[in-house]
């Protein structure tokens, strides 16, 4: 058979449009790529190109579709300028050459005559891989400085222009200017808050009188970032997070005087100390570490799940099951659920009427027929598989005698190949899944009653101890371990769950049987409105 020839794909990146006319700009570094293809005796298969995307940051849509590129098709040769254009960041960049090169992938530079394999080609790529990384975290820092010049200049340093204001232009730059229309909306966010509204009731009220932002509904999120942000005092803020993206200290912050204000500071202040009140204490946890029902709540008109919200009276604050989609004002009407109360009750129900002997016993009965229907359900899978294998192996002798046959010059080659290699990852995946059949431990059967109504009473008195020390994190995971779902209805509850597994009978989990309990408490008043 002829010597398979060498494949190719060609890499290009410039970092910005500015720089792209200071730098070698893409068009160039193609051509010289190609040229250096060629002295490789290879065959360019696909070009990539990432045009105004730093080197610094390695989620590049091409360079990784490059990379996944020569994964997939066995790639003989990643060409691009130099190290700088390959990445900048040494530990990164050696990540990822390591990975190619894993693959059976060499990385080759236009520009500098580097061997990464050999001994001394290693060292020089190191020393200018270090160098591109010097060098771009000295670009950063000038970056950096031209921003908060730029900044304290009162121009607009780019981006998304916040909500409240509009960029216009000053001469080549921009500033930031007041919108009108936007501003009066913000001010009503920060006059609500202060007069008690919470983040959600603003956002809530917002959507109600059409206020939208931007063409979308208003969120307890998109109403907490606006209250928070200093942008709406006239501040820039710089020196946020490193250069590798990890959040730097408050006190590190660099805060620069940039353009109008729509808040003052003074207001900004007690926004900030009220916001500060509101949050949630260390020593009561978050929402999902408090109550046991969190996760499996659903709504039985929308179907979105139901989680927690607090409202705050004027001594305490209390806590409810709301819709999701009611929360966001996406369309379901509210249904505030004293959370602590629907607790209680649900537990007390599900103890009485699912984690009882009688149920317990049936659940056992009716998984002493699973050992059969197992045997024989794995012995059709069995046949089944090893036919689809028998196909495979024909489908992949076929495509093997015509590349034996015709060679390079087989008709449509790159089309026999990809089909080859899907074949080969079919046949890997059929093997797997026989061998995990063939290796299944069959269900236990053996199931004592006595055993069955001591296991019962263990369970009630866990889960009840556990709902008694607070520990409603264990409870959650119990429920969760069988319930499925919990649809929460007008006058009733729907609970579904899959009894099988309160047993944790090995191999049971291939049953489907759903059991239905349709109940709901009398909570009076308490499914009103919260106060």
């Amino acid at each position: 058979m002829a010597e398979r020839s060498k494949t190719a794909i060609l890499y290009a990146r410039v970092s910005t449009r500015g720089q792209a006319e200071e730098e070698l700009p893409i068009e160039s570094q193609i051509e010289a790529g190609e040229k250096k293809i060629a002295s490789l005796d290879a065959q360019l298969v696909k070009v990539f190109v990432d045009g105004g995307i730093s080197g610094r940051d390695w989620q590049r849509s091409e360079f990784v579709a490059a990379m996944t590129y020569c994964s997939t098709f066995e790639i003989d040769y990643f060409v691009c300028w130099n190290t700088a254009r390959f990445g900048r960041g040494r530990i990164d960049a050696a990540f990822y050459k390591r990975e190619l090169r894993r693959g059976g992938t060499n990385v080759v530079y236009i520009a500098q005559d580097v061997d990464g394999a050999s001994e001394d080609g290693w060292l020089f790529e190191g020393f200018y891989e270090l160098m591109d990384e010097s060098y771009s975290r000295t670009v950063s820092k000038d970056t950096r400085r031209s921003m908060m010049k730029n900044a304290r200049d009162g121009y607009w340093n780019g981006g998304n222009v916040p909500f409240g204001f509009v960029a216009v232009a000053d001469g080549k730059r921009k500033r930031l200017a007041i919108l009108e229309s936007e501003a009066a909306v913000v001010r009503q966010i920060f006059s609500r808050y202060l007069t008690g509204d919470g983040a959600k009731a603003v956002a809530l009220s917002l959507n109600e009188e059409g206020l939208q932002m931007r063409g979308r509904p208003w969120s307890k999120t998109t109403v907490a970032n606006i209250l928070s942000s200093e942008v709406y005092t006239g501040y820039t803020v710089f020196n946020r997070r490193t250069h590798d993206r990890m959040p730097r200290p408050a006190d590190e912050w660099i805060r620069t005087k940039s353009h109008p204000e729509i808040i003052e500071e003074a207001t900004m202040e007690e926004v900030r100390r009220i916001l500060n009140s509101r949050a949630p204490r260390q020593d009561t946890g978050s929402p999902h570490s408090t109550f046991a029902f969190t996760g499996l709540l659903r709504c039985s008109r929308c179907g979105q799940g139901f989680q927690s919200e607090n409202a705050t009276g004027r001594s305490k604050t209390y806590w409810y099951y709301n819709c999701r989609s009611a929360q966001k004002g996406t369309g379901c009407t509210h249904r505030r659920l004293p959370a602590r109360d629907l607790d209680a009750w649900l537990i007390e129900s599900i103890l009485d009427r699912v984690l009882n002997p009688t149920v317990m016993r049936e659940i056992a009965e009716e998984i002493s027929t699973v050992k059969g229907r197992w045997a024989k359900e794995r012995d059709e899978r069995v046949t089944t598989l090893r036919k689809e294998q028998r196909a495979v192996d024909g489908r992949r002798s076929k495509l093997f005698d015509v590349l034996e046959l015709h060679g390079r010059d087989a008709p449509n080659l790159a089309d026999l190949t990809e089909r080859l290699r899907a074949l080969n990852a079919q046949a890997k995946d059929l093997e797997r899944e026989l061998t995990r059949v063939l290796t299944e431990a069959p269900p236990t059967t053996e199931i004592d009653p006595v055993e069955i109504d001591t296991l019962a009473e263990l369970m009630r008195e866990t889960v009840r101890s556990a709902a008694a020390d607070g520990r409603v994190k264990r409870v959650r995971e119990f429920f969760a371990s069988f319930i499925d779902a919990i649809v929460v209805d007008d006058d009733e509850v729907d609970i579904r769950y899959q009894p099988e597994r309160l047993l944790a009978i090995p191999g049971a989990s291939t049953l489907a049987v759903r059991s239905k309990a349709r109940w709901l408490p009398d909570l009076g008043s308490n499914q009103g409105p919260a106060d």
